[in-house]
């Protein structure tokens, strides 16, 4: 936040060269400075916790959280509330479930469930949107079937004890997707869908009415993607704009044959607009797509560096990238990047989209993509779409994967319930875990510290320790409240005996261009198999860590303190 307030306090030449952002004027305003001071202030910090942390060689199970059961729609979410670290999860039948997450004993124990919706025909497909601003938790619920499908959106204090601040009024269709928050935390942008027809809306984040609406009639809209404060629009007109912008992308409607059509559109607020005014207020085209460029997506994009990059896994199992390699690489030009990956088997379409969020380490001059496919790969690429790694897996990855927070491994489950753990920088397994059968259609997270992951399974949420981290001692639990769980049918589980996961194969990379045509075909939903195997009890083994020098991470950290106690009084000085 505060690197994004900086760099909104200096002028950026929009027209740069390749590669290299020219910045043309700095005004060391006391702003200015004081943003300077807690920059390098963050990067101690920061570095002194990545210096602690220490992988463990396999994960260990810590704990177990009851929440209602969930679809392959549902996600769990660590925020970081007011009160301390909470991990919140959706559910189907629209329940929302607190849960602390440092366990207490082997439990991670639940602060509230939110059951205010009605239990007949109501579907939890959404994930959760969190406001650091405001201190509050967003998410949906779809209600009736069919024609009659209604979306409403709910707002949570992020607190240990329920507060219900709001549900919105119904809005047309299924929602899509998890909504996404300003970063005033003053409105709330969601997608929804009545057959053919999308709606983008904005809600008034203080009371749940409708702010603005625009209808897409032909053509359902994918989940909303959200940058806030970018540096400015990247796209013609939106050059000087740096308020939150908000992308999305026309998706498929149920049976849809091929790919239909297709646009690419983003919601800026006006630079002049006042907050209640919307007079002027408008969605912009930013691309139509037909023909063979024609795309859609199921997922929301992957934005980064400052709104100027763009990732976004589509139909026929592509991705698309805007790099940002210099100012031609805008949102509203034909993608500079796009590469194809094996495409779906019947009974899914040959247009089937990329199941997952594309995911992308934080590391901006060094920044890698991480993608699943629309059948069984998971590739590592850089910004040139260059494939660094590629896995072949025994099916698909359905949700974002997760990144450490040193940008050294990333985490990720397979459909088939088998969970893995890599190494960014060569794609070397460092371990895979079974989950039971078929449990890789459900979210998953981390700890902010990275240290824990959490998985959401049949049986409940199950925390795994996945590193070992000074930092972890010093959480904030929430302070428990007693809560009355929801009644809930029993749920007979079959036993199976523990299988083996396979071995994901290396696959050498041979690069190839993306297909100009694919014929139309059908869409049909995916099945996951309903079945819950007991665990075994896993050992976790710290790895041994390496003397610490001055180019180790607690090298970095305590030069990095230094320089922070020097140059703030250097600053303080100037001042």
């Amino acid at each position: 936040q505060e690197l994004n307030l900086f760099l909104t306090r200096v002028s950026c030449n929009p027209t740069n060269s390749r590669k290299n952002p020219t910045f043309l004027q700095i005004t060391l305003s006391p702003q200015t400075i004081i943003s300077i001071m807690k920059l390098v202030l963050c990067f101690a910090l920061f570095a002194g916790a990545i210096a602690e942390i220490e992988f463990v060689d396999e994960p260990e199970s810590i704990g177990l959280g009851i929440i209602p059961a969930l679809n392959d729609k549902n996600e769990c979410r660590i925020i970081a509330a007011t009160q301390g670290e909470m991990l919140v999860c959706t559910s189907d039948m629209g329940y929302l479930t607190a849960l602390d997450s440092v366990p207490t004993g082997s439990l991670l124990s639940r602060l509230w469930v939110f059951d205010d919706v009605p239990k007949e025909g109501v579907k939890g497909d959404t994930g959760v949107a969190f406001s650091e601003a405001s201190n509050t938790i967003i998410y949906g619920t779809t209600i009736g079937e069919g024609d009659s499908r209604i979306c409403k959106i709910h707002a949570l204090s992020a607190t240990s004890d329920i507060d219900i601040q709001w549900s919105s009024e119904s809005l047309d269709g299924g929602c899509s997707g998890a909504p996404v928050i300003s970063s005033s935390g003053n409105y709330v942008f969601v997608t929804h869908n009545y057959n053919t027809t999308g709606t983008f809306t904005i809600l008034d984040a203080s009371t749940g009415k409708v702010f603005w609406q625009q209808e897409d009639e032909i053509q359902p809209l994918s989940p909303p993607g959200i940058y806030h404060n970018p540096l400015f629009g990247n796209y013609q007109g939106g050059e000087n704009n740096d308020n939150d912008i908000v992308i999305y992308a026309n998706k498929p409607f149920d049976e849809e044959v091929g790919v239909g059509n297709a646009g690419l559109y983003s919601f800026q607020f006006p630079i002049a607009f006042t907050g209640t005014d919307t007079d002027g207020l408008s969605v912009t085209t930013m691309r139509g797509l037909d023909g063979d460029a024609a795309w859609q997506a199921i997922t929301a994009p992957t934005i980064t560096d400052g709104g100027r990059r763009m990732y976004w896994g589509v139909t026929k199992s592509q991705i698309r990238g805007w790099p940002w390699l210099d100012d031609r690489d805008s949102f509203d030009r034909t993608a500079a990047e796009a590469l194809g990956f094996e495409r779906a088997e019947r009974p899914l379409p040959k247009s089937q989209p990329i199941y997952a969020k594309v995911a992308t380490t934080s590391d901006l001059d060094n920044e890698i993509i991480l993608t699943g496919s629309a059948k069984n790969e998971f590739t590592a690429l850089n910004r040139n779409f260059d494939k660094l790694w590629n896995l072949t897996l025994s099916s698909p990855v359905l949700h974002e994967a997760q990144v450490s927070p040193d940008n050294s491994v990333v985490y990720f489950v397979e459909k088939e319930g088998i969970a893995y753990a890599y190494n960014i920088a060569d794609g070397t397994k460092l371990w895979d875990l079974p989950l039971g059968v078929g449990e890789g259609d459900k979210g998953y997270t981390q700890s902010l510290d990275g240290g824990t992951l959490y998985f959401a399974l049949k049986k409940g949420v199950t925390a795994y320790k996945v590193a070992i981290s000074d930092t972890l001692s010093d959480q904030v639990s929430p302070t428990l409240a007693p809560v009355v769980p929801p009644t809930l049918a029993p749920v007979v589980s079959p036993t199976l005996a523990p299988v083996a996961p396979p071995t994901p194969t290396l696959v050498p990379i041979t690069p190839a261009p993306v297909e100009p045509t694919f014929a139309p075909t059908t869409s049909a939903p995916i099945t996951p198999a309903p079945v819950v195997p007991t665990e075994a009890p896993v050992t976790a083994a710290p790895v041994t860590a390496k003397p610490v020098d001055s180019t180790s991470g607690a090298g970095v950290a305590s030069i990095a303190q230094l320089l922070t106690l020097v140059i703030a009084t250097a600053l303080v000085n100037m001042l």
